[in-house]
């Protein structure tokens, strides 16, 4: 991902602000709306639904795109089975995918006893605008094309299938990356904020404001202005085995203090994931260089792709084709800066000694997504040498 064309975006961004906020202000009246009325356990539930998403306009109706209409319509025939559907939607303790995949497969069966030769259109879009709407503080409305269009244009390293709900994260995971870059811009968020009146949502967290962004990106912005920086910076790579490095385990401290562990772990999080960006970037580039197309067109991000759990984040190959499971670690600190290995990830170094690899990403640069890269090989059991929490399990 080119951080510096996201910047370039930006500005073109402030520079169009009040053309595109005319054009596209309905989002933020439209979430206002629905918070405004929305009530799961109204009598009439039809009449809540169609008033909550009374201003929705473009976002759930164009061109031959009607997923209000149908959900309306079938609300009409079975007001409670879609009420049901909309409690497990909104049910935040389980999986987005598993939800929005659900709600979609039942929503169709409905449908198909209802108006049998007539699309649902309750697609990957039309339900994360309800999800959007209901939770404008973690969600962000999608589109497909949107999407696609979007990674192009900012050099994002990802692989779409139109379709897929493994498209969602990747769209959720490069908002988040993104609502960073927004959140610093303080012009911008003066521009936002002052643009919202009483009619609005205020969006605090500033996720319709990404969307936007994205979106304006995508069809508002030309990309004549935007300057790409070609040249190539040289990146330095050591490679290790786990064996011949030296740990040293610190002593307990009981000495007090106060940490901010969720700001921390927002932050950590953030790297981390431009971390892993960077690395997938690398290993598709390291397999161009050593033509081998075919399987750079492999390497994937299964951390995104799949779920966390799988021990690794990145699926690759070396210049004989065979299989590396990396796990990264990025970190803006240096080469000694400590870093944390899951019991998932060390099951997966013993399992595949061979083939398992954690690239010790340091001296990051986000404004680049750039550092300095020490790979790791083998069984990281030698590393795991200071434990920090136990899981405990009572009967």
């Amino acid at each position: 991902m080119n951080s510096q064309i996201i910047k370039a975006y930006l500005k073109a961004y402030k520079h169009q602000f009040a053309d595109i906020s005319k054009q596209e202000l309905y989002k933020w009246k439209a979430v206002k709306q629905f918070q405004d009325n929305w009530d799961i356990e109204a009598d009439d539930f039809y009449l809540m639904t169609k008033t909550a998403l009374s201003k929705v306009k473009n976002l759930m109706a164009s061109g031959r795109y009607f997923p209000k209409r149908m959900l309306l319509k079938n609300i009409e025939h079975n007001p409670e089975k879609i009420r049901s559907l909309f409690r497990n939607l909104y049910d935040e303790s389980e999986d987005i995918i598993t939800r929005v995949e659900s709600f979609r497969t039942a929503f169709a069966k409905i449908n198909n006893l209802n108006f049998v030769e007539d699309n649902d259109y309750q697609d990957h879009r039309a339900v994360m605008v309800y999800l959007s709407l209901k939770y404008p503080e973690r969600y962000y409305f999608y589109k497909y094309r949107m999407f696609e269009d979007f990674v192009k244009k900012i050099e994002y390293p990802t692989k779409l299938s139109p379709g897929q709900s493994r498209n969602i994260t990747h769209f959720l995971n490069l908002s988040d990356i993104l609502r960073e870059h927004i959140s610093q811009d303080q012009e911008l968020i003066k521009l936002h904020s002052q643009r919202l009146d009483e009619n609005c949502y205020f969006d605090e967290n500033l996720h319709i404001l990404t969307q936007d962004f994205i979106y304006a990106v995508v069809r508002h912005i030309s990309t004549a202005s935007i300057v790409k920086n070609t040249e190539e910076q040289v990146i330095n790579i050591r490679k290790v085995f786990s064996q011949d490095i030296l740990v040293q385990e610190s002593l307990v401290s009981f000495t007090p203090g106060t940490t901010n562990y969720i700001q921390n772990a927002k932050e950590n999080k953030r790297i981390g994931d431009l971390g892993e960006l960077f690395v997938l970037q690398l290993e598709r580039e390291k397999l161009r260089k050593a033509n081998k197309p075919n399987l750079a067109n492999q390497v994937a991000h299964h951390a995104k792709d799949k779920g966390d759990g799988l021990g690794y984040d990145i699926l690759s190959f070396n210049e004989e084709g065979n299989e590396m499971y990396i796990e990264v670690k990025a970190t803006r600190g240096n080469e000694k800066t400590p870093f944390f290995i899951t019991r998932n990830e060390l099951e997966r170094s013993k399992q595949e000694q061979d083939n398992f690899f954690i690239y010790r990403i340091y001296n990051f640069n986000d404004d680049y997504v750039r550092g300095d890269v020490l790979v790791i090989q083998g069984d990281a059991s030698n590393l795991c040498v200071e434990a920090i929490n136990y899981k405990v399990k009572m009967n």
